[in-house]
């Protein structure tokens, strides 16, 4: 059963991330970021690639903590 499990979360973050990777690809237009003293003009694929690492290893660290819990007890 687990393994079960295991490859319906495989494919679904499969899915998430060929998602995550033709919204990247399609929005590659020039986008300014404004940083309070300065404004920095960057392609949008650079700043979306930048927010899904960013959300992926804050997943990562917020997951793997609470599996350090679960083992301590």
């Amino acid at each position: 059963m687990k393994g079960r499990v295991r490859q319906i979360k495989l494919v679904f973050i499969l899915i998430l991330c060929l998602l995550a990777v033709i919204f990247v690809v399609l929005n590659t237009n020039n986008v300014a970021i404004n940083f309070g003293l300065f404004n920095v003009k960057v392609p949008l694929i650079i700043i979306l690639v930048i927010m899904i690492i960013i959300g992926v290893l804050i997943g990562w660290f917020c997951g793997s903590a609470g599996h350090k819990e679960d083992k301590n007890n």
